[in-house]
């Protein structure tokens, strides 16, 4: 009878240890999609001292999405998730080989729509504007000093081409990850100006 007890033991113990999903995927319920050039690089022709580079992003609530013939609510799909974040660096060249992360400070730093914050790498919130019905970011990062420039994206990616857009889902709704095309990106992933 004791065996049999013992044996029931382990089986129980086994079952529940091989039966725990370690896919993170799955449990926190992650849904990828594709929708291009939702985060754009404010360019311009020539860059000076004390100008700024602004980062914006616009996400409408309503998507096409490749397959579908009906838009995606990307706001009911996440219910109602208040923002969406992406990841990006602001860099300077400081010698021959080395980039050194621009800081921001609130008096170097300008937004207009959204939440940015910075530290080893750059936060930035699309935050739902009901008026637009969309999601939207726009920083600006103003240019201190003369030298050359770069902007990279997905901090925590190996994409060269896209950032990642993460929706800031709550509890157990559905958590979006769009990979979204960034135009005016060389093959490494930069974004090169000069600042003169």
């Amino acid at each position: 009878m004791k065996a049999l007890k013992k044996i029931l033991i382990v089986s129980v113990v086994f079952l529940a240890l091989t039966g725990c999903n370690t896919n993170d995927d799955e449990f926190y319920n992650v849904q990828y999609i594709a929708i291009p050039n939702l985060v754009q690089i404010e360019t311009q022709s020539n860059y000076v001292v004390n100008d700024y580079i602004y980062v914006n992003a616009t996400l409408n609530r309503l998507q096409n999405e490749v397959g579908q013939t009906t838009l995606l609510d990307i706001k009911k799909s996440t219910g109602n998730a208040n923002s969406f974040n992406f990841t990006y660096l602001l860099e300077k060249k400081i010698n021959a080989t080395d980039w050194q992360i621009v800081s921001s400070t609130a008096t170097n730093t300008l937004t207009s729509n959204g939440r940015f914050f910075s530290g080893g790498f750059y936060s930035a919130y699309a935050d739902f504007d009901s008026v637009a019905d969309a999601y939207k970011f726009r920083t600006g990062i103003k240019l201190e000093s003369a030298g050359q420039y770069r902007i990279s994206f997905g901090y925590n990616s190996n994409s060269t081409n896209s950032v990642e857009i993460l929706s800031d889902s709550q509890g157990t709704n559905l958590f979006l990850s769009i990979n979204s095309i960034i135009n005016n990106i060389d093959g490494a992933g930069y974004y090169n100006f000069t600042v003169n």
